[in-house]
């Protein structure tokens, strides 16, 4: 198979998608590749193997290398991690951009009031909001609870949904449609006006003839494209193909950030009800300028909860038996370590190391987070570091700041990933020019995180999109 078209994405996460979708305003030949497949709604299912099987890169298993293996999660499917996430919309924090100024001098590349207005008109479009109170649940209250307590800032989470039920599957699927991921959103409108969806189609190359771009070879043929290719594959796959189709920089696959965290479980006496209730619809900002950690709530059907817990034989069992009356919460750091997604003939493999300074302030975090549960009428707190006891009593919290140095010893995922194509206003520095164009290309562009120069230490969800509508702006001008 050989098609023509006037861009060819690859990718249809909240990158691609948001690309695709000002594409096909400004030319109606415009093709999105996706190396997974696409899952209608009604296939949606609570069941951990079959959502994992189906919507998940490796099944969900994809790990970093080394002693202290960290579980890196991304949706593999149409629409990208946008089916399988929690439809959090958080704008770019104006102290992140600062520092892409001041350190990344692209201040006036990326400036902050267009990023801004550009997340203004997609959350308009996305109909995001405050997650009302009446699909908090028994999680997301316990935690609303615990910051006016303890006079921590918290809030509703915005997300960006219409018509919630509070089902607490968004990381399996919306059995309703309500979360308005790619699927049902910016991937419809571009195909209604002309855009094709090529599913299960793996981006193999993309074709250089000198300076440009002419197209995609994908595992069904081959897509020309006229005026471009925008690459909006992740941060992790990103760098592979680009290393496959020819580009060479020092800094293509480095600098790798993301939010390394984890979970603590609250065990109560009362009924949690942690299957009902938006999955994630509370958050705490108040910790993040002293330990670079956010909390949030997360809820989650059974299987997926009885997977995530400590421990074996009875002592997981009686777990198992307490998730009716069992709180959720996760803390993402805003890690200062850098890693690298390997791009070489033979390499398929994520190296990621903690920073020095990063477990200190997990601990704390850790420890605070813990605090709040007991504020919220927590009877114990499994805090899963090994070395610690199997369940803290409020009396034992200490014993968490004291806690190993050791990374192997916490139970740490990340799912917010950055920075193996970084944007730099100097060409010596990064794998894209201020126009979002790979260095020594004229019409290769990268539209993902991969271009962000760090992490946000917020949900970038909506950072995403904004940039990769930035981008076509500066591409149709």
């Amino acid at each position: 198979m050989t098609e023509t078209f006037d861009y060819v994405v690859i990718g249809s996460g909240a990158a691609g998608s948001s690309a695709a979708r000002a594409l096909v305003d400004l030319a109606p030949e415009v093709a999105v590749v996706e190396e997974g497949p696409s899952v209608p709604t009604e296939q949606f299912s609570d069941r951990a193997f079959p959502s994992l099987a189906r919507l998940y890169r490796d099944m969900g298993a994809q790990l970093t290398d080394g002693r202290a293996p960290i579980l890196v999660l991304q949706g593999r499917c149409l629409g990208g991690s946008t089916v399988v996430n929690s439809a959090i919309m958080r704008r770019l924090p104006e102290e992140v951009w600062a520092e892409w100024r001041d350190v990344h001098g692209l201040g006036a590349a990326l400036p902050f009031a267009g990023i801004d207005n550009a997340s203004a008109a997609i959350e308009s479009e996305l109909h995001t909001a405050s997650t009302p109170e009446t699909v908090w649940g028994g999680n997301n209250r316990l935690m609303s609870l615990a910051a006016v307590r303890s006079g921590i800032a918290g809030s509703a989470i915005r997300r960006n949904v219409v018509g919630c039920r509070g089902s607490a599957r968004c990381n399996v699927g919306c059995p309703v449609d309500a979360k308005q991921s790619m699927q049902v959103t910016y991937l419809p409108y571009a195909a209604e006006r002309g855009a094709r969806l090529f599913t299960d189609s793996r981006a193999e190359r993309v074709e250089l003839r000198g300076r440009r771009a002419v197209g995609v070879q994908t595992t069904a043929g081959f897509l020309a494209a006229r005026r471009a290719v925008l690459v909006a594959a992740s941060a992790v796959e990103t760098p592979r193909l680009l290393w496959r189709s020819g580009v060479r920089s020092p800094h293509l696959g480095r600098h790798f950030q993301g939010h390394p965290g984890m979970a603590i479980v609250g065990l109560f006496d009362e009924e949690v009800r942690l299957g009902r209730g938006a999955t994630q619809g509370f958050e705490l900002d108040g910790l993040r300028s002293d330990t670079r950690v956010k909390v949030e709530t997360l809820a989650a059907p059974p299987e997926t909860f009885f997977g995530g817990m400590p421990g074996v034989g009875r002592e997981w069992l009686s777990l198992m038996a307490g998730y009716a009356r069992s709180a959720v919460w996760v803390l993402p750091l805003r890690s200062y370590a850098e890693g690298r997604v390997s791009t070489g003939r033979w390499g398929r493999s994520i190296s990621f190391r903690l920073d020095p300074r990063d477990l200190p302030n997990l601990r704390r975090g850790l420890r605070q987070a813990a605090e709040l549960m007991f504020l919220a009428g927590a009877r114990e707190v499994v805090c899963p570091v090994h070395g610690l006891p199997r369940r803290l009593r409020a009396d034992q919290l200490g014993l968490i700041e004291s806690g190993t140095n050791d990374p192997s010893a916490y139970s740490l995922a990340m799912s917010h990933l950055f920075g193996t194509a970084r944007m730099s206003s100097r060409p010596e520095a990064g794998v894209v020019g201020p126009d979002f164009c790979v260095r020594g290309t004229d019409n290769l562009y990268v539209v993902d995180s991969s271009v962000f120069p760090t992490n946000l230490g917020v949900n970038p969800q909506l950072s995403i999109m904004a940039m990769a509508r930035l981008a076509v702006e500066r591409l149709a001008a």
